[in-house]
């Protein structure tokens, strides 16, 4: 009778319980979540069969978040494809500005950044940009011309038609010039020719100011193809004046394959490149306007000596300069030298610092001391400028494919001990106690971002050039060769970088641990 009684009270408790929790408060289980429908390429690729006579086997594209691309390793100037895709889920539809795209069907033209979007049936939208290159991914130069190029004095007629590999803008493509030969040792020396292209009117190139004169840097006896493009980065980091800008391209020139070449702007007066006054054969202040070179091949029309080293300046601007002009440059650079080698050289209002802006001495001497280049002694490619009632200042810093230790005929070729500083004014400026003081100050202020960066500079241009590395040095069979004035030849393009590399940091190292030397 008792366990009855005492199951009855159970069982009112559990009813009492149930119906004090109202429908609100019952516990519903966790819906299991449904896929989300979403928008999105499963694959994306360009078939040989879709595209005849393009290429030679499919490609296929690298889809990394938002973003596709390729590298289409023939070289063609026909940069419309049909490209051959799936999406994620079914019933996508895939436009391009508007247009319906077809998987295997639809032209695209890839001239330029191209963006795909997508909308899933379910209304979900993606969007990706999508960048197919040609050939290395480096933009490509053609150039037709109405005879072979041969001479450095005798320019010849032409076009040329520029594919920006979708890298930079190219407001205009097809570009009526003349060209010729340029350079001494590289042009006389070297199968791979330098060149010198001048444009019928101002234009942008590859994202580079306006300009009508532009050069073309071989870079044949450089293996790494980098040397003088660090040295340009570096100088512009540290404000050297009016340091070139420059981009790597490749050159076809009447459809042969030339192999890589460094774009770079002609050292000139222009408001781009060397921006002081032009000095005109009718200016009345004849104080400024000047481009004046360290040349030992003398090889413009207008140059001389100075009197009391015998350093040669040859006159680069103005080309049609008069007497009095003449006459004025050559006066202030020979009352310049004997400032700095006179009794009171070292006074700031009548010694050398009356004639120079040694800031601007200092930033170019920085980078060519840096790298050790072989040319800034005294020989050549050492521009000077000045502007109206300026004072002399120094640059654009020019021609470094013998520096970092690639040249084997002279003390350059070893990372240790001061190089540019031997040149006849320089030397005399390291003799100068307040020059000393600011030369280690600016090192101290450099080194830990503008000269590191020159690592990091040489590490992505090495992966940056690898594909046109391939093609260059296919094209120049060079690597296990001795090119003038190599010091080594090793036989891989990996392996000429790491030469470079090394000897920059020993370089570095050495520079630092002599700077209080100096």
């Amino acid at each position: 009778m008792r366990k009855q009684l005492l199951l009855l009270l159970l069982i009112a408790m559990c009813v009492w319980s149930c119906s004090k929790n109202g429908p609100e408060d019952k516990v519903t289980p966790t819906p299991t979540p449904t896929a989300v429908d979403s928008a999105g390429f499963a694959s994306f690729k360009i078939e040989a069969k879709n595209n005849s006579g393009k290429i030679a086997a499919d490609l296929n594209c690298t889809v990394t978040g938002d973003s596709i691309i390729a590298i289409v390793p023939e070289m063609t100037q026909n940069n419309k494809w049909v490209v051959t895709f799936d999406t994620k889920k079914t019933g996508t539809v895939v436009k391009v500005n508007d247009t319906l795209q077809t998987s295997g069907t639809t032209v695209t033209d890839f001239s330029r950044p191209v963006i795909y979007s997508l909308t899933s049936a379910t209304g979900a939208v993606k969007n990706y940009t999508v960048k197919l290159r040609v050939f290395t991914g480096l933009p490509v130069l053609y150039l037709t011309t109405t005879g072979p190029v041969v001479s450095k004095d005798t320019y010849v007629k032409g076009k040329i038609d520029i594919d920006p590999n979708v890298d930079v803008e190219q407001p205009i493509n097809h570009i009526s010039l003349q060209i010729k030969g340029r350079g001494n040792s590289t042009w006389v020396l070297f199968p791979k020719k330098p060149y010198r292209l001048k444009f019928d009117a101002k234009a942008a190139f590859l994202g580079m100011p306006a300009a009508k004169n532009w050069v073309l840097l071989a870079n044949y006896d450089d293996k790494t193809l980098m040397r003088t493009k660090i040295a340009f980065e570096y100088a512009r980091r540290i404000k050297s004046d009016f340091a070139p800008q420059s981009r790597f391209v490749e050159v076809v020139m009447n459809g042969e394959f030339l192999g890589n070449y460094l774009l770079t702007s002609q050292v000139e007066v222009q408001e781009n490149r060397v921006n002081i006054t032009e000095l005109k054969a009718a200016s009345t202040d004849i104080t400024g306007g000047y481009l004046v070179e360290i040349d030992s091949k003398l090889d413009e029309t207008n140059w001389f000596r100075t009197t009391l080293k015998n350093l040669p300046m040859t006159i680069k601007e103005p080309e049609e300069i008069t007497a009095p002009q003449l006459a004025y440059i050559k006066d202030y650079m020979n009352k310049t030298e004997a400032a700095l080698y006179s009794a009171d050289w070292k006074d700031p209002n009548i010694g050398y610092a009356k004639y120079i802006d040694a800031e601007s001495f200092m930033r170019w001497y920085m980078v060519n001391e840096t790298v050790k280049n072989q040319d800034s002694w005294d020989f050549s490619s050492v521009f000077y400028y000045k502007n109206v009632n300026g004072k002399l200042s120094m640059g654009p810093v020019w021609d470094f494919d013998l520096s970092g230790g690639n040249c084997n005929y002279s003390p350059s070729q070893y990372f240790i001990d001061w190089y540019t500083r031997n040149g006849l004014w320089m030397i005399r400026l390291a003799q100068d106690p307040a020059w000393n003081f600011k030369w280690r100050a600016k090192w101290a202020e450099e080194r830990p971002k503008a000269t590191s960066q020159i690592f990091s500079d040489i590490d992505y241009y090495s992966k940056y050039l690898q594909l046109s590395a391939a093609q260059n040095f296919k094209k120049w069979p060079t690597l296990d060769q001795y090119v003038w004035p190599n010091v080594v030849w090793l036989g891989t393009y990996d392996k000429e970088v790491q030469y470079y590399k090394a000897f920059m940091t020993q370089r570095v190292a050495w520079m630092d641990a002599n700077i209080n030397s100096y």
